[in-house]
């Protein structure tokens, strides 16, 4: 078996659950080369936050895997340009500590 395929399929997996206790989900439609593609299920399919759960959760926690180097996202409604912007925004708040417990 692929074990790279094995290594996205149980991410994949470990973020569904995650994303299930906001009855919603995500699933691996296809790995080619090191690009996994993705497509989020349940109530992810509409929810306006998406976009921010794909560049706080979601890509980080897949391309951390060694020999995946990019992720789409099926029905993507925000350009890879505004996607970098709300990443950067993002990478900038966390640094700050703006969410971490007190």
């Amino acid at each position: 078996m692929n074990s790279l395929l094995d290594a996205v399929a149980s991410r994949v997996d470990e973020l569904g659950v995650v994303l299930g206790a906001h009855a919603g989900g995500i699933e691996l439609l296809e790995l080619a080369g090191g690009t996994a593609r993705i497509r989020y299920t349940g109530m992810c399919t509409g929810c306006p936050l998406r976009p921010l759960t794909t560049v706080s959760t979601v890509r980080p926690a897949l391309l951390e895997l060694d020999g995946l180097e990019s992720v789409e996202i099926e029905g993507s409604r925000i350009s890879a340009e505004a996607e970098a912007r709300l990443a950067a925004a993002f990478a900038r708040t966390a640094s700050r500590g703006q969410y971490a417990s007190s």
